[in-house]
């Protein structure tokens, strides 16, 4: 948690991030306008998402992107500055040296900043001078901020690149905006990806010496084809409902943190600094944030096994209550009863069922929804899953980030987890730094605290599903069969005595035809049968059966895994062995994708108890 500079209030580990693009000539009597109308967005999602900290990602050059730094400092957001070339010769584009003090100043403040690669084919030399691939430096640096931003201001007079504007210019980021980099931009690219777009705040913003624009020092929405506003709230919302929920379970860090790092290590906790101390920073980071990620999932997946087993306690309890409603005689009142009679006659046991129906719907089940147990559980465990993996790609020097691989198939809601894993890689890119370890070493590490721990790790898990999968299917068929055998001999008991007249069977009748013991009868079978649907329900909610099969699936995957990276690290070929933890790597994010979607498909819900 950390309190912004403006404010007391605590925020959350997840930043919103805050991209910008603009001109870089302002006219001076615009910039108090500019400058408010930046404030007033900045405010408002401030203020709208509350818990979430607001990261600036600028490459500070001149006019625009220093405007909304400036205005975004002083509200108390952070700043990474990412560069386009090397400083030196990113200060050569700047007219002046008021100019460069500027940008320094700015540097200084910002948190942290990061330096672009050349693109592809460009050298040294051209990008030491003014050019095309100059210019491609900078539109890459536009594509990055575009892909990566959350919130994202342009402050544009709308003149695209039809004579204006060059490449790498603002109309081209724009562009990359709503519509998505082209492909020699993004670190992943493939025809079958989805594009990485998002709305536009276009703040109106005139070119000094150029006719003034439409609604000039105003501020338009722009939202990509096919989105909705509503769309983009709703990923920002969970975000900041994640850091919600980090700020009011702080209290369980540390110890919970280091519990859960260690766990995934599958080390002892006093072990854990020594095992992490020659890492770089960005897999530090990644490990602690895989930590409060999956906390959190661990305490809301508590709560809803919790609420899954209450519920079908409170329905069973209801399922019970009817039966004997249903089943055993109303007690008799006599014509003129007293007012205690008048209370035992009243109908107790359907009272009771319509009791525990209300609780298990509105007590369990309501407080359930109200708090949105599962799909935290599912999104934050989703969320973990994925850091856990990008912790020792980092580690393993795989350069390639989790989120051009993760949850292609899940649009919608879930399109938040890819918002978040972009934030965290965005500042990972600006914490990055060399490991103390050999190459040797981290392969060794990743070996041993991911691929066979992962192994043993899945293969005990597909042993244990499989085993209470089938104790309970164990239970059911008993439950099934007492109460099958039970209804078989009440209907011999009411028919034998027709076919074959013997005292003891007419006894036997005529006990069974008795309204409490053929009602007592009754509820037992009925209870059993209802009884036994139930735990069939649980373990269906519980997707036993397809978890047995998921996790004997990644066994069997982590096993053939570690087999050739042994073989791979005993020859020395640390290429090939990275190259097949980037491909484990996809094969675990593709099946956790699956385990999601899996989960989203059973809601928990008030099963029907018949």
């Amino acid at each position: 948690m950390t309190p912004t500079a403006s404010s007391d209030r605590a925020t959350g580990p997840l930043p919103i991030v805050i991209g910008v693009t603009g001109h870089r000539g302002l006219r001076a009597g615009d910039l108090p306008a500019l400058e408010n109308l930046v404030r007033i967005i900045l405010t408002d999602t401030r203020d709208k998402y509350p818990h979430s900290p607001l990261l600036l990602l600028s490459p500070l050059a001149e006019g625009s992107d220093r405007l909304v730094a400036r205005v975004g400092l002083a509200l108390g957001a952070r700043l990474i500055a990412l560069l386009p070339l090397p400083q030196a010769l990113y200060e050569q584009d700047f007219a002046t040296e008021e100019s460069r003090n500027e940008f320094r100043t700015l540097m200084a403040a910002a948190e942290s900043s990061f330096e672009l690669p050349p693109m592809d084919g460009s050298t040294q030399h051209e990008l030491s001078q003014p050019g095309v691939e100059r210019n491609r430096q900078y539109a890459q640096a536009g594509a990055f901020v575009a892909r990566y931003s959350h919130i994202f201001l342009a402050l544009w007079d709308g003149v695209g690149a039809d004579g204006k504007d060059k490449l790498g210019g603002t109309g081209d980021t724009v562009e990359f905006r709503l519509k998505g980099a082209p492909g020699r931009y993004e670190s992943a690219s493939s025809p079958l990806s989805f594009v990485s777009c998002g709305p536009v705040y276009h703040i109106v913003t005139p070119r000094p010496g150029a006719a003034m624009p439409e609604k000039a020092l105003t501020t338009r929405f722009l939202v990509p084809p096919r989105e909705t506003a509503e769309s983009f709230d709703e990923r920002l919302r969970w975000i900041d409902e994640f850091n919600k929920d980090a700020i009011h379970f702080g209290a369980m860090a540390p110890a919970a943190l280091a519990a859960s790092q260690a766990q995934m290590l599958q080390i002892p906790e006093q072990e854990l600094s020594q095992q992490i101390e020659g890492l770089a920073p960005s897999a530090r980071s990644t490990l602690h944030r895989y930590a409060i990620a999956d906390t959190l999932a661990l305490h809301f997946g508590g709560r809803t096994r919790k609420a899954s087993r209450q519920l079908f306690i409170w329905v069973f309890i209801a399922a019970f209550f009817f039966n004997l409603f249903h089943s055993l005689p109303s007690p008799h009142v006599p014509e003129d009863p007293t007012f205690a009679e008048e209370l035992l006659g009243l109908p107790w046991l359907l009272l009771c069922f319509v009791l525990a129906s209300l609780t298990a719907k509105f007590w369990v089940h309501g407080a359930f929804e109200e708090g949105d147990y599962q799909n935290k559980h599912q999104d934050y465990r989703a969320l973990a899953e994925a850091l856990r993996i990008q912790f020792f790609w980092h580690v393993a020097g795989v350069p390639e980030a989790v989120v051009d691989h993760y949850l292609r198939k899940q649009r919608g809601a879930l399109e938040w987890i890819r918002n978040a894993l972009r934030a965290w890689d965005a500042e990972s890119r600006a914490h990055d730094g060399a490991h103390s370890f050999t190459r040797d070493e981290r392969l060794r590490f990743v070996a041993k605290h991911w691929v066979w721990e992962q192994r043993n790790y899945y293969a005990g898990k597909a042993r244990r599903e499989q085993a209470m999968l089938e104790r309970d299917e164990r239970r059911i068929e008993t439950l099934v069969r007492i109460s099958i055998g039970l209804a078989i001999a009440l209907a011999l008991v009411l028919t034998l005595p027709v076919l074959v007249p013997l005292h003891a069977l007419e006894a036997a009748r005529e006990m069974l035809e008795s309204h409490w013991v053929h009602g007592l009868v009754m509820v037992t079978i009925v209870t059993l049968g209802v009884a036994a649907g139930l735990l069939h329900g649980y373990n269906q909610q519980l997707a036993r059966s397809e978890h047995a099969k998921q996790f004997g699936r990644m066994s069997e995957l982590f096993d053939t895994a570690a087999q050739h990276l042994d073989a791979l690290l005993a020859a020395g070929d640390h290429r090939r062995a990275a190259a097949l933890l980037r491909e484990l790597g996809e094969e675990a994010l593709e099946e956790n994708g699956d385990w999601v979607l899996l989960h989203r498909e059973r809601p928990l819900e008030v099963p029907h108890s018949g």
